[in-house]
């Protein structure tokens, strides 16, 4: 889905103003008539029923007001809500405005002051009786917080309505680009959004505004759109599928690349399993885990697929450490590590004899939180995988600062490392240095369990090592952790799964991407 910010879609649409020649009011026509389609799909004609439409005295009310003279028509009983100076409509909205008065079947109410007493029951009792409702108070332009009477009024669709509510572009009240809350917000069922996603739909507080979201044609020529560079990305199995690294079968395991996994001290062994365990079921071809010596014999054989050294910091370790990393495509260093001054010293090490891509993750992220300078050489090629409260290290910041603006906190931490970031959460988010993102938009509690991290980490360094760059690994990687996790929530619940469980459904995850059937998943006694 293509996600373009409010800056980018005006470009788009001035470009079909002035070389098109096509007149504001005619696309605003084409964009009320998309969102009349909607409610139409989804409750037929009216039949005598209400529908409310709140509308601003900007744009998005003049895409308002051709929702309502459209469904007028279509044997609905509308009653507009003229919200604002009227004085200061829009010449567009103006026409729309009178173009409804003429057709007939629509009733206006105009509120340029806070509804209170029984302008505000009349309100309620609109809201309440109608089939459908219409938010049209604000669109994509709105940068302060709210004011009335626009925030009472907004403050009213608040989820206790039972109508189909539907948004013309972004619920009001949210920022169209960060979906930071103004104020307040409307909860709507259906967003239909003009000519493509907006950012703000997608991060920050948004996606708790609606439930479902609609992108609508209004005419602007689909190049023109496709030619401003996207403000991001919705992670889905259509793009993933294009993703996939090439898989020749005349290749080898030495073809597949070779991932080395540096992770787990005593007491977390656990970590490095996982870790290296998702690398394979990825798809690499080879994976070696160096970890500690003094766990290095138990975890021998618990995968007998991995090659197991033991590694540590220290410069006797230089020729050692310059050894192991020699021929390797990729690097995880982290999970389980431990943070002492011989972990310090091991990962400074390893990102500095390296030259391939290096997935930092857990203990490596707060090694350097602490000394940035230990991933300096690495700058360029580097994957950090950050919970909010490895990001708040690295930033020098608290959990509720980087929760307030997830954006904000991963592009800043993208360009102080030169590297790409993961910032894993509810809906996990991927920023490149130059500020190219993606967003996973699937939340799912299942994931929530120890060792779901040490997965994703595995799986994202198995991209790297087949050939993917780190941005294309990073988001594909993390799709790919997203499918596995609704996997293992359909066999196990979204309270039984554990993080080995995710193993096998990481390689059910890639085979149905690459449209093979999968089988029943096996029991996870028998998985591990």
């Amino acid at each position: 889905m293509l996600i373009l910010s409010p800056e980018q879609i005006r470009r788009a649409e001035s470009r079909t103003f002035d070389d098109l020649g096509l007149p504001p009011a005619l696309v605003m026509d084409t964009a009320g008539r998309a969102i009349a389609a909607e409610i139409h799909k989804r409750l037929g004609d009216g039949n005598g029923r209400w529908l409310t439409v709140l509308a601003g005295v900007g744009n998005n009310g003049g895409d308002g007001l051709v929702v309502a003279r459209v469904l007028a028509a279509r044997g609905f009983r509308v009653e507009v809500f003229l919200v604002g100076d009227l004085n200061r409509m829009t010449p567009e909205t103006r026409l729309h405005h009178e173009a409804a008065r003429r057709h007939g079947g629509v009733e206006f109410r105009s509120v340029q002051n806070a509804p209170r007493g029984p302008e505000l029951q009349g309100l309620r009792r609109s809201l309440g009786r109608s089939a459908a409702i219409v938010d049209a108070l604000t669109g994509i332009g709105l940068q302060g917080d709210l004011r009335d009477p626009a925030l009472t009024v907004t403050s009213q669709l608040d989820g206790r309505y039972r109508a189909l509510t539907v948004a013309a572009d972004i619920p009001s009240g949210l920022c169209a680009t960060t979906g930071r809350v103004l104020g307040a917000a409307c909860k709507v069922h259906v967003v239909v959004t003009m000519g493509a996603a907006k950012p703000g739909l997608l991060l920050g507080k948004g996606p708790d505004h609606w439930q479902e979201l609609v992108v609508a044609d209004i005419g602007v020529p689909p190049a023109w759109l496709l030619a401003e560079r996207p403000a991001g990305a919705l992670l889905n199995d259509a793009d993933a599928a294009t993703w996939l690294p090439l898989r020749s079968d005349h290749g080898h395991k030495g073809t597949f690349g070779h991932v080395f996994v540096v992770a787990g001290s005593p007491g977390k062994g656990g970590a490095a399993i996982l870790c290296a365990g998702a690398a394979l079921r990825a798809g690499v071809g080879l994976v070696t885990l160096g970890t500690s010596g003094e766990i290095r014999q138990r975890l021998e054989g618990s995968i007998p697929d991995v090659m197991v050294e033991a590694v540590r910091g220290g410069a006797s370790e230089a020729k050692r450490i310059e050894k192991l990393v020699h021929g390797k495509t990729a690097l995880v260093v982290g999970p389980g590590l431990g943070t002492g001054a011989a972990e310090v010293d091991l990962v400074q090490r390893l990102c500095a004899t390296s030259t391939c891509p290096v997935v930092l993750d857990a203990d490596a992220l707060t090694i350097v939180a602490g000394k940035p300078e230990a991933a300096e050489a690495a700058h360029g090629r580097l994957v950090l995988t950050p919970h909010p409260g490895e990001m708040a290290r690295l930033l020098g910041t608290d959990i509720a600062a980087v929760e307030a603006d997830r954006m904000t906190s991963a592009c800043t931490a993208a360009k102080k490392w030169q590297a790409v970031v993961v910032l894993k959460g509810e809906r996990t988010l991927v920023v490149a240095p130059d500020g190219a993102w993606a967003i996973c938009n699937q939340p799912n509690a299942a994931l929530a369990k120890a060792g779901s991290g040490d997965v994703l980490a595995g799986v994202v360094g198995s991209l790297c090592a087949q050939g993917l760059g780190a941005f294309e690994a990073a988001r594909l990687g993390v799709h790919l952790h997203s499918k596995a996790g609704l996997l293992m929530r359909n066999r196990w619940g979204a309270r039984g799964g554990i993080a080995s469980d995710l193993l096998g459904c990481v390689s059910a995850a890639l085979a149905a991407l690459q449209g093979v059937p999968v089988p029943e998943l096996v029991p996870a006694d028998v998985e591990r």
